[in-house]
């Protein structure tokens, strides 16, 4: 990585805290690193996600199969982190943030939510130390107002946002959650909620034969459009009822394909559900890694999010880089940031199965509008891209936009400064 800085000052020194190496989270990492005037270092707090740890949503261990520390400095912070799984408040709490940030001399401090204690020794140590600091969370407001949230709470939440200095908004709706809260205009930095687009479009170019191979691994048939679930088997996702859906389009005599990709507690009454539509074929893969995820969403024509709890879905993001229309449920936070209904796929009330039946059917009579929308998720998640992640980074750091010469001689990589 060039080091030169010259006719500039010294590099923004830049800590973030995480509770653990997070897949979506690292190739981001990297790319920041590469900009010669951020100095980051990473703290992670446990190294769960690296050794293999149980996710309750899969009902299984999890161990991703993509580098997640390679391409930025990073620390495992405390002396219980090759144990401690995060869970609750009190799942991280690692005294030892408080000296490793404090004797970092940083400009800024980021930390991720207020789930954990540990953040607020990071909050702490970093207003002592006087660095600024950043805070990142991924609240939908939707969901947010749906919930229930005693007066203690939202005392607490309002006190952390007053402790930071600049809140790093994912999207439309976590603008909003942070709005509601009663966080000023003047604090927010919209640096988007992105996956390593060039990543997924890469390595989902298939040939003729490989999409072929793949598809017949899942059992579907000839060319009929394969409709494709990728999460966690759990209620709040709504698997049951996108196979109700599909199932009676089934019925109608629609030629599909439904793959449920993922684990969970809802997999046995999944597959009972299915067996109710015998029209209905059906591939339960099971849990998809990320270094197969792209090859995967390629293989098949549409993606499908009805959850109703995600305050995100970055399965979203990384299905329309590989091309595909999406479906998504109203109540997810990517909605009216990455959908534009009818353009590039449909956003579904929450918990609609007619609704949703009826976006599927006009996707499954029509490849013409399955490719047009193909086209048209392709290019709007151009502009939903590390760049514009990294873009927001720098204002909230005070620093000039990436050049645009940069940006298009190497798309989503490369430093800003020379």
């Amino acid at each position: 990585m060039p080091s030169g800085n010259k006719g500039r000052g010294k590099p923004k020194r830049v800590c973030v805290v995480n509770s653990h190496p997070i897949q979506y989270y690292a190739p981001f990492y990297a790319h920041l690193a590469r900009d010669a005037e951020i100095e980051l270092e990473v703290f992670y707090l446990s190294d769960a996600s690296l050794r293999g740890a149980v996710d309750p949503g899969f009902g299984r261990t999890v161990k991703w199969d993509i580098d997640l520390l390679a391409g930025y400095q990073h620390r495992f912070v405390g002396r219980s982190y090759r144990t401690v799984i995060p869970a609750g408040f009190f799942s991280l709490v690692t005294p030892e943030l408080f000296g490793a940030i404090y004797r970092g001399k940083f400009d800024v401090v980021t930390i991720h939510g207020y789930a954990h204690a540990a953040n607020l020794i990071a909050i702490a140590a970093a207003r002592l130390s006087g660095a600024r600091i950043f805070f990142r969370c991924d609240t939908n407001a939707v969901l947010a107002k749906k919930k229930r949230q005693s007066l203690a709470k939202r005392l607490f939440v309002k006190g952390v946002f007053a402790a930071c200095h600049t809140m790093l908004t994912i999207g439309t709706r976590n603008r909003e959650f942070y709005r509601w809260m009663g966080v000023p205009e003047r604090k927010l930095v919209q640096v988007p909620f992105s996956v390593d687009n060039r990543r997924f479009f890469a390595a989902s170019r298939l040939s003729a034969a490989e999409r072929a191979d793949i598809r017949g691994s899942l059992g579907i048939r000839d060319d009929r459009p394969a409709l494709l679930f990728v999460s966690k088997f759990m209620p709040g996702k709504r698997p049951d009822l996108l196979v109700e859906a599909a199932g009676q389009l089934a019925g109608e005599g629609h030629g599909l394909h439904l793959v449920m990709a993922g684990s969970g507690d809802m997999e046995g009454e999944l597959r009972r559900l299915a067996e109710t539509f015998p029209q209905l074929p059906v591939s339960f893969p099971g849990f998809v890694n990320q270094s197969e995820m792209p090859r995967l969403l390629a293989a098949c024509d549409v993606l499908i999010f009805p959850s109703t709890i995600d305050q995100w879905g970055l399965i979203v993001n990384e299905a329309m880089a590989v091309g595909m229309p999406v479906v998504v449920g109203a109540d997810a936070g990517c909605a009216p940031d990455l959908v534009e209904d009818g353009i590039n796929g449909y956003i579904v009330p929450s918990n609609d199965l007619d609704a949703l039946r009826q976006a599927l059917g006009r996707l499954v009579i029509d490849a013409g509008l399955r490719r047009e929308m193909a086209k048209a998720s392709l290019d709007m998640i151009e502009t939903w891209s590390f760049r514009e992640s990294h873009d927001g980074w720098r204002e909230a750091l005070g620093l000039a936009k990436c050049v645009e010469d940069m940006r298009s001689s190497v798309p989503e990589g490369g430093q800003c400064a020379p």
